[in-house]
């Protein structure tokens, strides 16, 4: 058994569904795939890649991302309401959104999956956000779809990555006595917005939207908070349509996105070992 990672699908591509399509039928048949969110907005796309990964998956593990929670197509009460369907979805299908743990034999003590929710934290709602001033960023948000097409409902005095976070709180009260695993959607350290020297081998360095500034809406240290609690060994993150592989005081955090076709276009994405298959993130379980 070996686990693999991918995030940022966005299937309204064709060219994004034809990758999810072509993944052989029988390499993986025993292997985990971690997806940290953003299939697509749209119920049948959704539905749909996550039927397809889970016939050529042994196991799937899910978190919905900021796109899955756009209410601009279907009948939905609100953002939340939503994202409770989807939890729903994969029950039904059986793709985990919850702890499991994998892999367990004879010699090996196996390995704890396990999902966490997260949503971002404006910078106007406190110190939990990942906020970097850019000069020139437009304070406004105009081209952030989040601020068109999700609505939420009255959650009192909570901020939604608060919100979000507790819903992690049954996992966190767990001991775990084998290696741990974790994923999110949202990134949970500012420090990995940004590329390293060598990352940026090979990549276009030029800012495609030099008045928006990602920071605002990248994640939040809540998130960073419970990885740690969790003892994880590796976090698999998405988001940022930026690959990365780096080691940061004994975790390990990868993030390896499909992101949209331009971007593959133009290397910004590119990362050694990503290719046509998710990235493999644990070589064996035995």
């Amino acid at each position: 058994m070996r686990v693999f990672a991918i995030s940022d699908l966005h299937v309204d591509h064709q060219a994004n569904r034809e990758w999810v399509q072509q993944l052989s039928e029988s390499e993986y048949t025993n292997d985990v795939l971690i997806i940290a969110g953003d299939i697509s907005d749209d119920w049948a796309h959704l539905e749909n890649t996550l039927q397809i990964l889970q016939n050529k998956f042994s196991k799937v593990f899910f978190v919905p991302g900021n796109h899955e929670l756009w209410i601009r197509r279907g009948n939905y009460p609100h953002s939340i309401g939503k994202f409770e369907q989807i939890l729903l979805l994969c029950q039904q299908l059986g793709i985990f959104t919850n702890p499991q743990k994998i892999g367990q034999g004879e010699n090996d003590s196996g390995l704890w999956i396990i999902p966490l929710f997260s949503w971002y934290t404006l910078p106007e709602e406190g110190g939990n956000s990942l906020f970097i001033t850019k000069p020139g960023n437009d304070r406004t948000m105009e081209i952030w779809n989040d601020f068109h097409c999700t609505q939420w409902p009255d959650l009192g005095q909570a901020t939604l990555s608060e919100y979000f976070l507790g819903l992690n709180a049954s996992c966190l009260e767990k001991k775990y006595e084998a290696p741990v695993i974790s994923f999110s959607h949202f990134l949970p350290r500012q420090d990995l917005i940004f590329s390293t020297e060598k990352e940026r081998e090979g990549a276009v360095l030029k800012d495609p939207h030099p008045y928006f500034n990602f920071s605002r809406v990248a994640g939040c240290r809540g998130l960073e908070q419970q990885i740690r609690k969790l003892g994880s060994t590796i976090h698999v993150y998405g988001h940022q349509h930026r690959n990365r592989d780096r080691m940061v005081d004994g975790v390990r955090y990868i993030s390896c996105c499909l992101g949209y076709p331009r971007e593959r276009a133009r290397s910004t994405l590119k990362m050694p070992g990503f290719g046509e298959q998710p990235m493999m993130i644990l070589s064996t379980i035995k």
